[in-house]
């Protein structure tokens, strides 16, 4: 895949490093952490990166913001909690395959919620702010999917965003993957695969994950 494509996942990487620091005791718990600016410099990455990174750890308790005052590293009681179901937002026109893809994803334990056009897709994620993921298509049959795009970056920062299209090569695509953090799946895919990218986004604590092109799938 496009190098071009694989650059904004940068903010996974911040998000590994925060933990990594946390888990070597560079940061302790009830600590401070840095401003978003240092660490954006640091990383050398826009300030809308860290605070995606910085979104992620919210949702998954290791940090916490406190109003007026910053963002510190949760403590060990908060962290020792049992993760949440992770939730996607599923938005896919075509019934078969979202059918199909809810499905496989209800039976590898995520919560999922279905929107078959942009509108219902905008309205859920006006509703809730417990999405974890959201997987687009890009063409809906009443929005443009970048549309989309743009009010997650504007409105659910936190929220990762799995594009699932044909049409991954064309420069509007390039040029949003280049604005925000996107995760790329090229149509057709076996439901397997979203699985594995999920996997990557909302529950590797691990290691950073990459975005390997699936051309080459069949559905």
């Amino acid at each position: 895949m496009s190098s071009r494509l694989q650059k904004p996942l940068k903010y996974l990487a911040i998000a590994y490093a925060v933990r990594n620091r946390i888990a070597d005791g560079t940061y302790r718990a009830g600590q401070q952490l840095p401003a978003s600016a240092a660490l954006a410099k640091e990383h050398g990455v826009a300030l809308m990166t860290v605070r995606q990174a910085l979104g992620i750890l919210q949702q998954e308790g290791v940090i916490e913001a406190r109003h007026g005052a910053g963002t510190f590293v949760a403590d060990s009681t908060n962290r020792s909690r049992a993760p949440r179901t992770p939730r996607v937002l599923l938005t896919e026109d075509d019934r078969t395959l979202c059918d199909a893809v809810a499905a496989m994803l209800r039976a590898s334990d995520f919560d999922v919620d279905v929107a078959r056009n942009g509108g219902e897709a905008l309205m859920l994620l006006e509703a809730t702010d417990e999405y974890d993921a959201i997987v687009l298509d890009l063409k809906l049959p009443d929005t443009d999917g970048i549309e989309i795009v743009d009010y997650i970056k504007a409105n659910r920062p936190a929220v990762r965003v799995i594009v699932a299209s044909g049409y991954l090569d064309g420069d509007e695509v390039l040029h949003a993957a280049e604005r925000w953090p996107l995760m790329m799946l090229r149509k057709p895919y076996l439901p397997s695969e979203l699985v594995e990218r999920l996997n990557a986004l909302v529950r590797s604590n691990s290691k950073p994950a990459h975005s390997p092109d699936s051309a080459g799938s069949r559905a």
